[in-house]
C-alpha cells in the first residue's frame, strides 16, 4: 500500500500541475457553458458522429467504477472524498480537452478507421517509440485485462444475489461479447451508442426519486461532507482517495478520452469540450447519485467481507427499494459493466497497431481477450482493484509526463 501511495502521489502533484498550466493557458475552457453548448451542436466529417464517440468514452468512464468505486471510496475514505472527486474532476477535466486535441491531430487510419491517443501523439510529436509502445502496452494491459476483470467480476458477484450458478453467467458472457467484437470496433459503436443513453436515463429517474426523498437531510449532508473534506486528521488520506477515484472514474489525465475523441472526424477543439462534458455527466450525474444513494443509507453499521465495493451499492439500494433494490442494481450494474467491457475491447484493438498491424496478433487478442473474460471471474475483487489502481496512476505518469513535454515544444 505504501508503494501505491507513493505512486499516487507523483501522478497527483504531476496531474494538478498540468490542470492548472492548462487553465491558465486555456483561460479554464473545462467550464466555460456556452462553448460545451456550442460543441454538442457540431457535425463530424465521417460516419463516427461527435455522441457516438462520447458514447464509447462514458461507456468506459461509467463502468462499476461510478458504482463499486464510489463505494470504496466513502468506505474507506469517508463521505468528504466526493467533495475532492467533484473538485479535482472539474480542474483536470482541462488535461483531458487538451490530449483530445493532440489525439485528432496525431492520429492514424487502421483498416480504414481513425485510430489515436498518447501511444500516437507520443511517437509522432516526440518520436519515442519506445515509451509509445510501453504506453500502448499498458493500455491493453489494463484496459482489455484488469478493467475488463473487474466489470466481469462485478457482473457475477451482482447475479450471487439471485443465486445464479457462476459458470451459466460466465458462458452468457462470453457468448455475447464474443458476438460483438467479432465485428471490430464497429460493433462496439453500435451497442454503446444505444446502450450509454439508456443506462443515463435510468440511473437518472433514480437519483432524482432518492434527491426528493431525502431534501430534508440534504443540506446538512452538504455540511457534513465539507467538513469531513477539510478534517486536518485525515485530508491527506481523504484526498488521495477522492484524487485516485476522480482519475478513475472520469479517466482524465489517462490518455483513454483522447483514443475515443480520435475516431470522430470532429474539429478538435469540439471534440475536445465534447469530452469533458462526458466527464461532467459521469461526476455529476452518475457519481453523485451513487453517493446519494449510499450515504441516506445505514451502510455504515454493516461488515462486508472480500469487498468489491458493489455489495454496498446492493444493500443501500435494498435500503432504499425493499425487495426490488437488488433486482433494480442488477440490471444497472449488469449495463453499465457490460457496456465498459466492450469499451475495453475498443481501447486495446485501437492500440494494436502500435504493437502490430499483423492479422495474427489482432487474432491473438481476441481469443486473450475472451480467456481474461472467463478467468477474471474467479478472481477476487480486492487484488483486481490494488492491481487496477497501480496501473492507472503509471498511465496517468507517462501520458502527463508526455503531455508536458509537447506543450514545451509549443505545437498547439
Amino acid at each position: 500500500m505504501k508503494i501505491l501511495s507513493f505512486v499516487w502521489y507523483i501522478a497527483s502533484i504531476l496531474i494538478i500541475y498540468l490542470a492548472i498550466s492548462l487553465s491558465k493557458k486555456y483561460k479554464f475552457m473545462q467550464i466555460n457553458i456556452r462553448k460545451i453548448i456550442r460543441a454538442i451542436k457540431s457535425k463530424s466529417n465521417n460516419n463516427v458522429s461527435p455522441i457516438a464517440s462520447l458514447c464509447i468514452s462514458l461507456a468506459a468512464k461509467i463502468g462499476v467504477g461510478s458504482l463499486s468505486g464510489v463505494a470504496l471510496a466513502i468506505y474507506f475514505g469517508g463521505i468528504g472524498t466526493i467533495f475532492w472527486i467533484v473538485v479535482i474532476s472539474l480542474l483536470v477535466s482541462i488535461n483531458t480537452y487538451y490530449e483530445c486535441i493532440l489525439g485528432i491531430k496525431y492520429r492514424d487510419i487502421d483498416n480504414g478507421r481513425y485510430v489515436g491517443g498518447p501511444s500516437y501523439y507520443i511517437r509522432k510529436c516526440l518520436g519515442n517509440r519506445k515509451i509509445s509502445l510501453l504506453y500502448g502496452v499498458l493500455v491493453i494491459v489494463t484496459y482489455s485485462g484488469l478493467f475488463l476483470s473487474i466489470q466481469a467480476n462485478t457482473i457475477v458477484s451482482v447475479t450471487n444475489y439471485f443465486h445464479i450458478n457462476n459458470n451459466i453467467v460466465i458462458i452468457f458472457l462470453v457468448v455475447i461479447v464474443l458476438f460483438i467484437i467479432s465485428n471490430g470496433i464497429g460493433g462496439v459503436i453500435k451497442v454503446n451508442r444505444v446502450l450509454v443513453p439508456l443506462m443515463l436515463m435510468v440511473y437518472f429517474g433514480i437519483g432524482v426519486y432518492i434527491f426528493f426523498g431525502n431534501i430534508k437531510i440534504l443540506c446538512g449532508l452538504i455540511i457534513n461532507v465539507i467538513y469531513e473534506a477539510f478534517n486536518v486528521r485525515s485530508i491527506i488520506s481523504v484526498f488521495l482517495i477522492g484524487m485516485q477515484r476522480a482519475i478513475f472514474v472520469s479517466e482524465s489525465s489517462l490518455g483513454t478520452s483522447a483514443i475515443c475523441a480520435s475516431i470522430c472526424d470532429n474539429v478538435p477543439e469540439h471534440q475536445g469540450l465534447i469530452e469533458v462534458l462526458g466527464i461532467y455527466i459521469t461526476i455529476f450525474l452518475v457519481c453523485l447519485t451513487t453517493f446519494l444513494i449510499i450515504v441516506t443509507s445505514d451502510y455504515n453499521v454493516v461488515n462486508f467481507s472480500n469487498l468489491n465495493g458493489i455489495e454496498i451499492v446492493i444493500y443501500a439500494f435494498n435500503y432504499h427499494f425493499g425487495s426490488f433494490g437488488g433486482i433494480i442494481l442488477s440490471g444497472i450494474a449488469i449495463m453499465f459493466a457490460f457496456s465498459t467491457i466492450i469499451s475495453s475491447y475498443f481501447f486495446g484493438e485501437s492500440n494494436l497497431k502500435i504493437i502490430s498491424s499483423k492479422k495474427i496478433i489482432r487474432l491473438f487478442f481476441k481469443i486473450s481477450f475472451i480467456l481474461i473474460l472467463l478467468i477474471s471471474c474467479y478472481v477476487k475483487a480486492n487484488v483486481l482493484w490494488n492491481l487496477t489502481d497501480y496501473f492507472v496512476a503509471v498511465l496517468a505518469i507517462i501520458n502527463v509526463l508526455s503531455i508536458i513535454k509537447i506543450c514545451k515544444k509549443k505545437v498547439l
